[in-house]
């Protein structure tokens, strides 16, 4: 199927929804908080029928199916109404002979920071919900051969008898299944004695080692899990699960110190120091610019820390499947997850200010560009016949309209809760025709940055691999 009908159908299928989700957060806190709503629409107007009236509210579909919105008496989508156009709504509810109608000015300060906190709260609680959803369903998990790449001398793991290359099968009777999981239960055993069941040329042996801190592992090995043919490296002979450690006879000791050197040296030509097996090789390479415009010399790398009994373990043979969880564990790994999109926001965030994410990482994203990242994922989930792709895509969208909803700009709703607060401080609201200015402003503006980002996901593609 071609990706522009790809990407239509993710855009309709996932952000149309949340939207409407979105909307309907407001709606339920505008009832519960007494405020009229004289319309709920799915769409955008122009209107092409009244559904139905149930109480004060008629419902809508509207002919632009690019979300939906309520309308609260007093307030016309993102600003307060003027006084002529306060008259339009009254007149409205006087035909349709409303009793008591509460008006949005009317409001507490608080119901109204409710009302409009209530939109992205519920895309937040909707994000939580298919996380969840996610994992009762079944989620993708990878299955490897834990195995060790590095010991380090002196450490728990030489005193044990482990060798580059052992295959680590279980740790205290759990079988491993991936390098991070054995990280972790490492860590959370710190300072106990672990027993290993450790493979060797085809044969399992038990052996027992105590995992210890040691500022000694406190770094990260930086190994190759993939080489590009049409970038630099692959010409220089570097090979998957070469570890790197050292540049230009500068120590190695993390992934981002890596990549900043590399994209210092755009052009010049570096010397990079791999251990492959028990050799130890100097590769020259050039770093240049890929189509996205980062400087790289075209190598996947995966950091690893090593763990505290002293060995560094890498996936190998590594493979994928889906398993469903139990209700206790799913909400536990829904939760889980939730929680983790929000630190890795966050990190994000961090990291853009201080300039370690390149621009094309950090760009702003249209709803153009929302197809093009929705398009190969609503494809995955066409070709696997799974449901965790979209719906993931799904989660992760409701917590991005969320956050961005909650920026204090003008004509969001974090823009309309600021006015709130600088009421509350006042002790008087600001005139409804010069907040709805602020507001006509801000929108006009947003609509200029997304017609901007439109152009430039049409005119520069998103290329999800230069996103990883």
């Amino acid at each position: 199927m071609n990706n522009f009908f790809l990407g239509l159908a993710s855009f309709v299928i996932v952000l149309v929804p949340l939207v409407i989700i979105h909307e309907f957060g407001h709606f339920i806190a505008a009832k519960l908080s007494g405020i009229t709503v004289l319309e709920f629409g799915i769409g955008f107007p122009p209107r092409a029928r009244t559904l139905f009236r149930k109480g004060d509210t008629i419902y809508t579909l509207n002919w632009l199916p690019i979300g939906g919105f309520v309308r609260p008496y007093g307030e016309d989508f993102v600003k307060p109404k003027t006084e002529a156009e306060m008259a339009t709504d009254r007149s409205e509810i006087e035909e349709r002979g409303i009793k008591n109608p509460k008006s949005v000015f009317q409001a507490t300060p608080w119901q109204r920071m409710f009302f409009m906190a209530a939109g992205p709260g519920i895309n937040f609680i909707a994000a939580l919900v298919l996380f969840i959803i996610v994992a009762l369903v079944g989620q993708p998990y990878a299955r490897a051969d834990v195995t060790v790449y590095d010991i380090q001398t002196d450490s728990a793991a030489a005193d044990a008898g482990l060798e580059e290359g052992d295959v680590i099968v279980a740790l205290n009777g759990q079988k491993v299944e991936s390098a991070d999981e054995f990280n972790d239960w490492i860590s959370e055993n710190n300072n106990q004695a672990l027993t290993l069941v450790v493979q060797r040329d085809g044969e399992e042996f038990e052996t027992t080692l105590v995992a210890t801190s040691s500022e000694e592992t406190n770094i990260e090995r930086v190994y190759i899990d993939s080489v590009e043919k049409s970038m630099p490296a692959y010409a220089a002979g570097f090979l998957p699960e070469d570890m790197i450690v050292a540049v230009d006879g500068i120590e190695i000791t993390s992934v981002d110190q890596l990549q900043k050197y590399t994209r210092a040296h755009d052009g010049e030509e570096i010397s990079v120091t791999v251990v492959r097996g028990t050799e130890r090789l100097d590769l020259p390479v050039v770093p240049e610019k890929d189509s996205e415009g980062t400087v790289r010399i075209g190598i996947g790398i995966v950091g690893v820390e090593p763990a505290a009994v002293g060995l560094t373990a890498i996936n190998r043979n590594e493979e994928t499947y889906t398993r469903a969880l139990g209700p206790g564990e799913a909400v536990k790994t829904g939760a889980e997850e939730f929680v983790r999109l929000h630190r890795l926001m966050g990190e994000l965030v961090g990291d853009i200010f201080k300039g370690d994410v390149e621009p094309g990482a950090a760009r702003p994203v249209s709803p153009v560009g929302i197809g093009q990242i929705g398009a190969p994922i609503f494809k995955q989930t066409l070709d696997e016949g799974e449901m965790y792709p979209i719906v993931l895509f799904a989660a992760m969208l409701s917590v991005a309209l969320a956050v961005t909803n909650l920026l204090p700009i003008p004509g969001l709703d974090g823009g309309r809760i600021l006015f709130v607060v600088i009421e509350i401080i006042r002790g008087k609201p600001m005139e409804p025709e010069r907040e709805g200015l602020i507001h006509f402003i801000g929108v006009l503006l947003l609509l200029g940055l997304i017609f901007l980002t439109v152009i430039n996901d049409i005119v520069n593609p998103i290329n999800l691999d230069s996103l990883k």
